[in-house]
């Protein structure tokens, strides 16, 4: 779990090699960074394929912007602003020119069952469906803390919020997270088992 947590320490002189060519070191600052550009961007626009499409642009502009990243802020924070950035205009396309990425198909499992993956697809696509009914803010912090394992002061430094904001928006995102659960089951939506 250690190695998932995000390390400012170095990342200057990852950038530094990685700009002299360092393959290797930008592999690690992809690695660094990932699961936080990951969740970002999933937090937006709510669908896995999309995330992925966009999270491969989010890396190509890192890639080419590393000369111009000037250490103002933290390289954490640099990569949260791009992969939210990129996750907006993906969405403003999305809109734009097609459905609403409201339907979610994520890849089963693997497991022997089917039984089983049929289940944990159907959790999946139904807990995806009551995330995308959250304002992007609670569905992006919810998003970095449990899908990208990030801690409370990963969350306030990536984001630039302050860490009593980050605390009280998951507060809130899992009060209405319970809420929208409850009225989908209201409704004759039921959470599959």
């Amino acid at each position: 779990m250690e190695e998932k947590r995000f390390q400012t320490e170095g990342d200057s002189s990852l950038v530094a090699d990685s700009i002299r060519g360092n393959e290797k070191a930008f592999r690690e600052l992809i690695e660094r960074y990932q699961p936080m550009a990951f969740s970002v961007i999933r937090g937006v626009l709510g669908d896995r394929e999309d995330a992925e499409d966009v999270l491969q642009n989010v890396f190509i502009k890192v890639y080419k912007g590393l000369r111009g990243f000037r250490g103002d802020a933290k390289f954490s924070t640099w990569v949260y602003r791009i992969a939210r950035n990129e996750a907006v205009n993906a969405a403003r396309k999305t809109v734009l020119s097609g459905p609403p990425a409201d339907e979610v198909d994520l890849a089963a499992p693997e497991r022997s069952r089917p039984d089983q993956q049929y289940r944990d697809k159907d959790q999946r696509e139904y807990l995806e469906r009551c995330l995308g009914e959250l304002e992007e803010n609670y569905r992006v912090v919810l998003e970095l803390r449990y899908m990208g394992e990030m801690s409370y002061q990963e969350i306030s430094d990536a984001t630039e919020l302050p860490i009593g904001t980050v605390k009280t928006y998951i507060h809130r995102a899992k009060l209405e997270l319970k809420r929208v659960m409850t009225r989908r089951s209201l409704a004759g939506e039921h959470r599959p088992e």
